[in-house]
């Protein structure tokens, strides 16, 4: 049994340690370290910085082992004076909204983020910021930021020990942008890099999601077959809305309707407010809907992702509307979808091209 902590300023350390192991992707260590303090974090209930603190990192943990259904008190963000609980609250409330598709509460909480970033001299900590400013322009389409972020993350980590796991995460990212971008081979190339790097530290988890990430590259070049042959071996061990959604979507390509139900329903379980969407409009699609109630479905999934900025969700289901409507003989209102999926790739443009 570890010797027990009398002190808040061992405690401390033990709880800058747990972070140190968060953030470098160490899930076992953070683990093990996280049970220690467990077992002796009672001791200092008198300490309402520290309690704050380990609230925030056990907060931090649950997202790293993807349990995403914990919640973080308000309070805590409203008693701080504390520049770096301050920007912990703000970073990791960024994190939780990103992950749950929720992206314009994470724009909010990521720039007040990175307001409070500036007074704090950690690089490593910078580094981490970026790799998850990263991710976050990934998820809205905005590839060419997202390659940027995960870049400038990459050279940072690349340049110290203990971050090697972090360098294939970056590699991962960079992967998934390439590929958004149809940069096949350089994509595939980051993606083996990645794998390579995840299976050296033995996690299983990382790795289903860079065999994922290549089962997304193959769909999307229309090779649904191997798609789905890479989505069945990561899906019960990386459980997540995007999966269950292409599998569904790549089933439908194949027509094999009965895969597609199966899946559609599923996902319709668990999913979140993103993905509902799509999957109500796929399983439109899949049942054979007319064209108007398929519009219906459809421009309810388009409000929301206009509201959540997703432009390149705008665009791809505007566009699916107006050739759904120009070939049954509705050249007007077919005109009418071409130019709200023009309108949507002019402002994925526009948003590309900010930093």
């Amino acid at each position: 049994m570890n010797e027990l902590i009398t002190t808040k300023k061992e405690i401390t350390n033990l709880l800058n340690g747990w972070y140190q192991e968060m953030r470098a992707q160490h899930i076992v260590k953070a683990s093990q370290l996280k049970e220690e303090i467990d077992n002796q974090i009672a001791r200092i209930d008198e300490a309402q910085d520290v309690l704050a603190y380990y609230s925030l990192l056990d907060f931090r943990y649950r997202m790293l082992i993807g349990d995403f259904e914990a919640s973080l008190s308000e309070s805590i963000a409203e008693q701080q004076t504390d520049d770096f609980l301050n920007y912990y609250y703000h970073f990791f409330k960024f994190i939780y909204a990103t992950e749950l598709g929720d992206y314009n509460s994470a724009r909010e909480y990521c720039k007040l983020a990175e307001e409070l970033l500036v007074n704090i001299p950690d690089e490593a900590e910078k580094a981490e910021f970026n790799y998850r400013v990263s991710l976050f322009y990934y998820y809205i389409s905005q590839y060419v930021l997202s390659i940027h972020y995960a870049t400038k993350a990459q050279e940072f980590f690349s340049q110290h020990k203990g971050y090697e796991v972090k360098i294939g995460a970056c590699k991962n990212t960079l992967g998934m942008a390439c590929s958004s971008l149809k940069q096949y081979e350089l994509s595939e190339e980051y993606f083996i890099d990645a794998l390579d790097i995840f299976q050296k530290a033995n996690d299983p988890v990382l790795i289903s999601r860079v065999r994922h990430n290549l089962g997304l590259l193959y769909a999307d070049q229309n090779l649904s077959e191997i798609a789905i042959r890479h989505f069945n071996e990561t899906i019960e061990d990386y459980k997540y809305d995007r999966t269950t959604y292409l599998l569904a979507r790549e089933h439908f390509k194949l027509n094999n309707l009965e895969e597609v139900e199966k899946y559609i329903e599923k996902g319709l379980k668990s999913c979140n407010k993103e993905y509902r969407h799509h999957f109500l409009i796929l399983k439109a699609k899949s049942s054979s809907f007319d064209v108007q109630e398929l519009e219906g479905i459809t421009l309810q999934g388009i409000e929301y992702f206009k509201k959540q900025e997703l432009w390149n969700h705008v665009q791809e289901y505007a566009e699916d509307l107006a050739i759904q409507w120009f070939d049954i003989g509705e050249g007007t209102r077919a005109s009418i979808y071409f130019h709200m999926s023009y309108q949507a790739k002019e402002m994925l443009q526009k948003k590309g091209a900010l930093k």
